[in-house]
């Protein structure tokens, strides 16, 4: 580690938004105040679907239109479906938080519970649930999001309130300083009671380290002192900066007719004024060039949770398919090698499990993980490694690709039943950046993987000896015996995360 750990605090998507045995692994926690969290880009735990489903069913055709206010947007009509879908996605998220981590994630928060428009806060609710919907508004590393879903003649009252929300929001004092209240309380119980939470905090500090800057993707949540820092006066300028017909996308899903869209969204949308801001600077991070260890204390908890971590290549990289077929292969539900091996063979954890996150920009994290006794601590690192580092040295078997294969292919089809899954899978690519056939190509190319492939794509990310290993748990019973993997770091999560203690490789 090259430097303390001061400046931690998200996203995930946010990664990324879809992610049982008994115990389930624990996750990613979700975005700050997101609302609807972004569905991440696999099930891990799921099962293949039965053999006998068709893969060939294709993602909906996308529409896209632009309004001469410079708001896009993507159509994707579904006379199957009797309601009508709406995100009006604004394109910057949690990353561009810059010097303030938490200020994207509670200015989302205030465009709603401040009340907008003619509507207050209360009335927006009850306006919402008038026409038999729940507004809600979410935020993740590269994106706010605004949802409604409301039958097809209520379109013109959902476009109403989405553009009181985006175009005219309150920004009342008395909301605010309740709502900043409510994030610092919500941040310093996720410290008290959420271990993967403060293994994140850590995890992704080390993966996104740059030598004299903090990478938009290095804060995986804010601080409370950071989060009461933040003043009215910035989200206001936040706002003014990023809620932009030019930095927004309208998506709407469902019985629609594009024509009858495209009237309603310039009929309300139309006045909206703003440009696009300028991008953000995203910094390549390379991850560590050797073993990085954190503990993160716990003192007396009686359990801990381990995260092994490495960089991927990039969302649109074509070693994707390969990389999330690896991924389903060694933490993949119980047919997982996490699972059967950790927690059924050798009983080392009470849940253990794989992911990938997809953020927008930049190297994707992959992650093992494990929760497992403080007692059982070592030997469930040394599995973790063991895999992480067998998934990236030997070629899997045909049977374990095949059924990765079709898990990721066949199982999309259930992704696609209802006009919110549709939306929100729109949503994705247009926040990735990936364009209208990307899941259709992704689905063929992951059938057509074979054993070589995936091992030759595994070994250049998961790399054995460059991993970020972050527990957490009592120093006190686990830090020494941990030693034996490498230079441990012991960090006080209750002051800012700075290292308390090094203790040298036994």
């Amino acid at each position: 580690m090259k430097r303390p750990v001061a400046v931690l605090t998200v996203a995930l998507a946010a990664a990324c938004a879809s992610p049982p045995p008994a115990s389930p692994p624990p996750r990613p926690p979700a975005p700050p105040v997101a609302a609807a969290p972004a569905a991440p880009p696999v099930d891990p735990l799921a099962e293949a679907p039965p053999a006998g489903i068709t893969p060939s069913t294709p993602f909906p055709a996308v529409t896209h239109r632009r309004l001469p206010n410079g708001l896009e947007l993507a159509i994707v009509p579904r006379p199957a479906f009797p309601v009508v879908e709406l995100r009006l996605l604004v394109r910057s998220g949690q990353a561009t938080d810059q010097n303030q981590p938490g200020l994207a994630a509670l200015t989302g928060r205030l465009l709603k519970d401040g009340g907008a428009g003619r509507f207050t806060s209360r009335e927006l609710a009850e306006r919402s649930e008038a026409l038999g919907s729940r507004l809600a508004i979410s935020t993740d590393r590269d994106s706010t999001r605004v949802s409604l879903g409301v039958t097809k003649g209520d379109l013109g009252p959902a476009l109403e309130i989405l553009d009181a929300v985006v175009r005219t929001p309150r920004f009342l004092a008395s909301e605010f300083d309740k709502l900043r209240q409510r994030e610092v309380d919500r941040v310093k119980d996720r410290a008290r009671t959420s271990p993967t939470w403060l293994a994140s905090m850590a995890l992704y500090r080390e993966l996104y380290e740059l030598p004299v800057t903090v990478h938009p993707y290095a804060r995986f949540d804010a601080l409370p002192a950071e989060i009461a820092s933040i003043r009215l006066p910035d989200t206001k300028a936040w706002y003014k900066k990023h809620v932009t017909p030019e930095n927004s996308v309208l998506i709407v899903t469902g019985d629609i007719d594009v024509a009858e869209v495209e009237n309603a969204a310039n009929q309300w949308l139309g006045r909206w004024r703003g440009a696009r801001p300028a991008p953000e600077s995203y910094a390549e991070p390379r991850g560590p060039d050797s073993r990085q260890f954190l503990v993160v204390d716990r003192p007396g908890s009686s359990q801990s949770q381990v995260l092994v971590g490495a960089l991927g290549p990039e969302r649109a990289s074509p070693s994707y398919p390969a990389l999330m077929a690896a991924n389903q292969i060694v933490g993949g539900g119980m047919s997982g090698r996490l699972f059967l091996d950790v927690r059924e063979k050798r009983s080392l954890a009470y849940s253990t499990g794989s992911w990938v996150e997809e953020p927008a920009h930049g190297p994707m994290p992959l992650v093992l993980s494990a929760g497992t006794q403080t007692e059982k601590t070592a030997d469930a690192v040394g599995a973790l490694l063991e895999h992480f580092a067998r998934i990236g040295e030997t070629s899997p078997s045909s049977e374990e690709l095949d059924r990765a294969a079709r898990f990721l292919s066949d199982s999309f089809l259930f992704k696609m039943e209802t006009a919110g899954a549709i939306a929100d899978l729109t949503s994705r690519l247009l926040v990735l950046g990936l364009p209208d056939e990307a899941y259709d190509e992704y689905r063929r190319a992951v059938r057509d993987l074979d054993p070589t492939r995936v091992a030759s794509v595994a070994g250049k990310h998961y790399r054995k000896g460059a991993e970020v290993i972050v527990v957490v748990g009592d120093a006190k019973a686990i830090a020494k015996p941990l030693a034996r993997f490498a230079k441990v770091n012991v960090i006080d999560p209750e002051k800012d995360f700075v290292i308390r203690e090094t203790i040298p490789k036994q």
